[in-house]
């Protein structure tokens, strides 16, 4: 669609670094000799100059920023995550502050906030947010998202620039069921285009979890597809012919063309892998968490990341973003600092699979998410902003 390809040049023009280690922003704009380029420049220094004049406010104490935002008294916020419930009633029980979530899908999530920001009646203080192509595109990028920034965040995260700040990692995992293969079992990613299985993988329609489309994305960059090249050819025993761009793109045809069953949920997915007594073993795509609630979902799953070649599963960051025009700014801002803290990471210590930005914090698997960076694949906000567009266009060919 010209549409997307439209947004994904601009967005490629206005934003070259979102950090996935800490928090992201948008880059300065460049622009050529003009005249109308020249008011966009000049419109630009006064956000910066503005940006600056707020970042000397958010330098307060972390006591005045308390103060501040009890001052306040409440907090309004949306958030994909069920575990936010839990974090909001621990962030409201420690400082008095009264504080509204409401659970949303990602994709309904960010539509209501862009029209709530359009219409300029802001009712949430703060999203949390996984889609990084749609929040680059729709929140940073539009300046619906608050510039701020906070030297104490900057020495836990390495970067002070809080605009779009992570707090955690989540990661989404291949898994499949062992009850008849037994584990260790996938050991190539290929296998879910092989015909032999065909029908037998399952993953939510990235349509409607933007973070299924990055992963695809992610997919068709170099280093990756590399990696899919050589494991193409450990796993069928010749080069890789391509009729794509490269064995990224190339996997993504085939997975398609293999007949992936495409649900509404991880949970779906989840069910329809583990279902115990099947005849056929299953493959799927989704959260890494549940793995953790198999024994009481009555299910059968198995991953595991060092066997699966070129990689395992993927991990996203997951962003707090403070929305211009916010009535609980301070409310806000004390929440996203306390989200990194032992207190605010607590309703998530059994989260299985994810993985505070604060390495402090303690994590529900037996390993770090050091340890697996190797086994999976990175949210990178650059490439997909310049490309998630065309293998969204792409994907609707095959579909």
């Amino acid at each position: 669609m010209k549409s997307k390809k439209m947004l994904a040049v601009l967005l490629a023009t206005t934003i070259t670094a979102i950090s996935l280690m800490g928090c992201g922003s948008t880059a300065d704009t460049q622009t050529e000799n003009t005249e109308s380029t020249a008011e966009v420049t000049e419109e630009a220094t006064e956000e910066t100059e503005s940006a600056e004049e707020e970042t000397a406010v958010d330098e307060m104490s972390y006591d005045d920023l308390v103060a501040a935002a009890k001052e306040e008294g409440s907090l309004v916020f949306y958030g994909a995550n069920s575990y936010l419930q839990d974090a909001a009633d621990n962030f409201a029980n420690e400082f008095g502050i009264k504080v509204e979530f409401t659970q949303l899908g990602e994709t309904e999530m960010i539509e209501k906030v862009t029209a709530e920001c359009n219409s300029g009646a802001v009712n949430a203080d703060l999203v949390c947010a996984q889609d990084t192509y749609r929040v680059a595109a729709e929140l940073i990028n539009t300046g619906y998202a608050m510039n701020w920034s906070n030297s104490r965040v900057g020495e836990i995260l390495g970067d002070s620039d809080c605009t779009m700040m992570t707090w955690y990692y989540d990661t989404k995992s291949f898994m499949y069921n062992d009850e008849l293969v037994g584990d260790k079992w996938l050991t190539n990613l290929w296998r879910i285009t092989d015909p032999e299985y065909k029908g037998l993988f399952t993953m939510k329609d990235p349509a409607s979890e933007g973070v299924n489309y990055d992963m695809l994305t992610m997919l068709t960059s170099e280093p990756y597809a590399s990696k899919l090249a050589e494991s193409y050819k450990e796993y069928y025993g010749k080069d890789i012919e391509l009729t794509t761009d490269n064995a990224g793109w190339e996997f993504i045809k085939m997975l398609f063309e293999n007949g992936v069953i495409l649900t509404t949920s991880d949970s779906t997915c989840a069910t329809t892998v583990g279902a115990l007594g099947q005849a056929d073993t299953w493959i799927g795509y989704f959260s890494t968490q549940r793995y953790s609630t198999q024994e009481e979902k009555g299910i059968k799953l198995s991953y595991d990341y060092e066997t699966c070649a070129p990689f395992a599963g993927y991990a996203y960051p997951v962003y707090a973003i403070i929305l211009n025009g916010c009535s609980h700014p301070n409310a806000a801002k004390l929440f996203s600092e306390w989200l990194l803290s032992e207190n605010g990471w607590a309703a998530f210590n059994d989260y299985f699979g994810g993985f505070s930005a604060n390495p402090a914090n303690v994590h529900a698997t037996d390993y770090s998410f050091d340890d697996i960076k190797q086994y999976i694949v990175m949210d990178d906000a650059d490439y997909l902003v310049e490309h998630r567009a065309d293998v969204e266009d792409f994907i609707e060919t095959l579909r």
